[in-house]
């Protein structure tokens, strides 16, 4: 009978480990699934992060408390190619919904800069691009894909000041459809710029920011406040602060 007891409390305590160490390596997976970055604490708080074309000058919290920085280079445009300074991920998902808010400040007749997923497979992507131009046209939003405008005439009709833009920029993939908004204030409603365009990447893709002088002079610094995961959108604070959703709460001020 005590024999039959030990090997009760065994079986028992050996069921309560693989419990115990399946949920803790799901939590992990859960954590090591989102995307999101607050772009705080002076690096870079995602591990999954890689760069495209690393510009030589950017910085977290050094120029701007609470952003990423990017002083952009010049020739790094997206379009015929993806030449950009681009920070992503890489993933195989099928869906995700992503946004991020940022400033561009610009003195050149083309830079670019915004959200980007892409398949290196396919030598192809869908970005919605904040386009910023010279003292004539301004600059003006974009959906695009390589060479191509997912929405008739890529342009929405938005119009910035020159020099100096505020945007917030939404990305959303389900299965091969893409849908892209934006808002002008943290407080707005999003915008549609185009819903349920279906395009097909061939993964793994690349997911992330970017930014670039897309002529061959001038000036174009971008300032990203986060990287939010709008399915998982609670993450872990810099420094083993407790977990928030710091996306929604910064993007609100």
């Amino acid at each position: 009978m005590k024999n039959h007891n030990f090997w009760k409390i065994v079986r028992y305590s050996a069921i309560v480990c693989l419990f115990t160490s399946m949920s803790a390596w799901i939590g992990t997976a859960d954590a090591a699934d989102s995307f999101g970055d607050p772009f705080e604490g002076g690096e870079l708080q995602n591990p999954n992060w890689k760069w495209q074309n690393e510009p030589s000058t950017w910085d977290i919290d050094k120029t701007r408390k609470g952003f990423l920085s990017i002083d952009s280079e010049p020739n790094r445009n997206v379009w015929a190619s993806d030449d950009s300074h681009l920070l992503y991920q890489e993933t195989e998902a099928d869906m995700f919904d992503v946004e991020t808010h940022f400033f561009a400040k610009w003195d050149t007749t083309s830079g670019v800069n915004g959200l980007l997923v892409k398949s290196p497979t396919d030598n192809n992507w869908v970005t919605i691009k904040f386009w910023s131009r010279d003292a004539a046209n301004r600059g003006h939003i974009q959906y695009q894909t390589r060479q191509a405008g997912l929405r008739p005439g890529g342009d929405i009709g938005w119009k910035p000041e020159f020099g100096e833009t505020e945007l917030f920029f939404r990305l959303k993939k389900d299965g091969n459809q893409y849908s892209a908004w934006y808002k002008t204030e943290a407080d707005g409603d999003w915008l549609v710029i185009h819903e349920n365009a279906n395009f097909n990447l061939t993964p793994p893709l690349w997911l992330g920011i970017y930014a670039g002088v897309a002529a061959g002079s001038g000036k174009l610094e971008v300032e990203y406040e986060y990287f939010q995961d709008n399915i998982n959108v609670t993450d872990v604070e810099p420094e083993g602060k407790i977990a928030t959703t710091w996306g929604m709460v910064k993007s609100r001020y």
